[in-house]
């Protein structure tokens, strides 16, 4: 019988500490995202405040400062599944 790598994946050592490491980041990403999604809904809807105006460039900038820190979150491919992923093939 044949054993696939999926078998022992969840026993990973790094790819646990990586998920611990990384889910706060990505669960402050989606905040932001979603936070900069409303405003942006919000300024839709009443074009000329500015106190929104100014709420969507500062998230802008958390959004930018946190994918500087970790570039990793905004992939098209899942980093664990390329780090820790069977070979393709």
């Amino acid at each position: 019988m044949t054993r696939f790598f999926f078998d022992d994946y969840g026993e990973l050592v790094e790819y646990q500490t990586f998920r611990r490491q990384d889910q706060p980041l990505a669960m402050e990403h989606l905040k932001i995202r979603v936070a900069l999604r409303d405003a942006e809904t919000a300024l839709r809807t009443q074009p000329g405040t500015e106190g929104i105006r100014a709420k969507i460039e500062e998230l802008k900038k958390k959004l930018a400062a946190l994918d500087q820190q970790a570039p990793w979150i905004t992939l098209d491919y899942p980093l664990e599944i390329l780090l820790w992923g069977p070979p393709h093939g």
